[in-house]
Parts: C-alpha cells; structure tokens; sequence
C-alpha cells in the first residue's frame, strides 16, 4: 500500500514534515532530522519521527475515529504501562497524553511514543523460541488481569464478530475458501460465547504488533482494538498466529501447549474454555481468510501483509482439519 492511501485515512495532503516540526516545538524533542512513514496495517497512520535527540514513534490517529476513541486508546495504553506489559512509553505534554492540533487545515490527533530499535516479528520472519513463548504468556496473563472495561471498540476481524461478518463477506470468497469458512457457521452457534469469561484483551497479539528489538527483547504494540471479550479469545489470536506453524501441524501444538501451561500459572480456564478453544482458533483462521479475501476483491487491497493473512488462514483451516 502507497504512502497515499495511508494519508487518507488522516485526510492529509500536506508535507508529513510539517507535522513533524510542530511535534518537536511542542513536545521539546529536539530538531527534526527526518520522519518515515510505517506503510503497515489496517488502522492508523503511524511513522518514525528522528531528532537531533532520539527516535520516537508517532501515532496519527485515523478519521473514523472519534474524540472519545483516541482518548480510550491513550488511558489503555496508561493501563498497560501500570501493569508493567512491554510495551512503549508514552510522552506527556502539560495537558495530558493525548495531542490535538490543526495542521495545514487538517485536524490531527496523536499520541507519541518510545521508538524500539528492532522490527516486527512480520518483518524479521523470527521463530520463537519456547522461552519467547513463555514470556509471551506471562505477558498476556498480565493484560488479562488487568481491571478495565474500556467502551467497545469495533473490530471487523473479531471471532465475536464472525456471523455478521461471514454474510456481509461470502459473496466475495472462492468455491473453495467458502468451503473452508462455511462449516464454521454451525460450530459458531454452538459455541454460547455469551457464558464465557470475560476480560481486558489486548485483542490483536500478531505478527505484526510484536516486536523484537536489537538487544533480543520482546515488545507488545498497538493496543488499538483491546476490548473486553472472552479470555480465549487471546489465546486463540496468538495461537492462529505467533504461536501457529504453516508447515508444521505437531509445532503448532506444541506452542500452544507450552502457552496453556505458562498462562494457567496465573490465570486457570475452566474446563469449558478449554473444550471450546480449538474451534475458537479455527474461527480465528477464518477471520483472516475472511476479511482479508474481502479487502483483496473490495478495497483492491494487494500488499504483501494482506496476502500473508489470506495464506495464513487459507493453510490454517486445512491444517486443522
């Protein structure tokens, strides 16, 4: 995806250098030196933003966002920090967190952020190692266990989401994927989501929001769709995902048993969530499939991230078959 489309989801037609002097002014950060774009994912217009300083991480948040939606974003994002989650630092101005300004005619809001030196596990290709995997679940016990009940958040991807989303969407699927996704329409209503745990969920632990910086540590980003939704709804996002092996079927097990056993340390399931969990995770495949078949046919959409979204769900429903 071009850097256009990604100042359309700011209606911003000005020179992002622009906006970057303004943040250095405001936030004391140093003299601008350069900014560059971060043309990955679905929601917001992020970059890097370097100074005579450091580097920081700028989030721009997008249009169908409300007010109210940035300000939830920023007081999740305190939360985390509380909770000792690896996750960035956020600057403060006088006012708060949260900053807002017109810029050549354009409303912005945005928050600033610790820039990690390393790059997503999409980007490096990294394997986890069982010790990453088990950090990692330390770390989703964490948020899990955090007291919060934020506003809901939309978020087309969700596995709550997959009945309304599969008849708005499966006009636009292959004989094929329909007939990877369709048999998960009477799983789903079996499933009585309404009558299990729920908690504070970041949500969206993939590839693309976990980091590894260059001294090896693990970083968890973009609290953006955190939600209050069933607990197994983490764990099957990491496990249709992080913690899943295309080409090897006994891994994928293997990386989930040792998520189970690290997480239960902390928080244990029932007996229910247990049993449910791996149709939860084949409905998490689909959503995949899914959404991102509609992205590709509807929007035109052809980046690199979203044909690694469809092969991921594509080889994930035949695997767990």
């Amino acid at each position: 995806m071009k850097e256009k489309s990604f100042k359309k989801r700011i209606s911003y037609n000005g020179d992002l250098k622009d906006i970057s002097l303004q943040i250095c002014k405001d936030y004391k950060l140093g003299g601008f030196k350069s900014n560059k774009i971060i043309l990955m994912g679905y929601e917001d217009f992020n970059f890097i933003l370097q100074t005579t300083k450091s580097k920081y991480f700028v989030k721009i948040f997008s249009n169908s966002r409300t007010i109210d939606d940035c300000h939830r974003y920023v007081e999740i994002m305190e939360k985390a920090i509380e909770a000792k989650i690896a996750t960035p630092k956020l600057y403060k101005l006088d006012n708060g967190y949260l900053y807002t300004n017109k810029i050549n005619k354009t409303n912005i809001r945005l928050c600033v952020m610790g820039f990690i030196n390393g790059k997503t596990i999409f980007e490096s290709g990294a394997k986890l190692n069982k010790d990453e995997i088990r950090f990692i679940a330390k770390q989703v016990s964490l948020i899990n266990s955090i007291d919060l009940k934020p506003k809901f958040m939309e978020d087309e991807w969700a596995v709550t989401n997959f009945l309304k989303e599969f008849e708005k969407k499966k006009s636009v699927l292959s004989k094929e994927d329909l007939g990877l996704i369709g048999p998960l329409v009477k799983k789903f209503n079996e499933l009585e989501i309404e009558k299990l745990p729920r908690c504070f969920v970041h949500g969206d632990l993939i590839v693309t929001n976990i980091m590894k910086d260059n001294q090896n540590k693990l970083w968890l980003i973009d609290f953006s769709v955190s939600n209050y939704y069933p607990r197994i709804q983490e764990l099957a996002v990491l496990s249709c995902n992080l913690f899943f092996n295309p080409a090897n079927k006994k891994n994928s097990q293997d990386n989930i048993e040792i998520l189970l056993k690290e997480y239960q340390k902390a928080i244990k399931l029932t007996n229910e969530e247990l049993n449910v969990l791996p149709i939860y995770i084949e409905l998490a495949h689909a959503m995949h499939l899914l959404c991102a078949n509609f992205d590709k046919i509807v929007n035109k959409n052809t980046s690199e991230e979203n044909e690694y979204w469809l092969n991921q769900g594509r080889t994930g429903l035949k695997q767990g078959k």
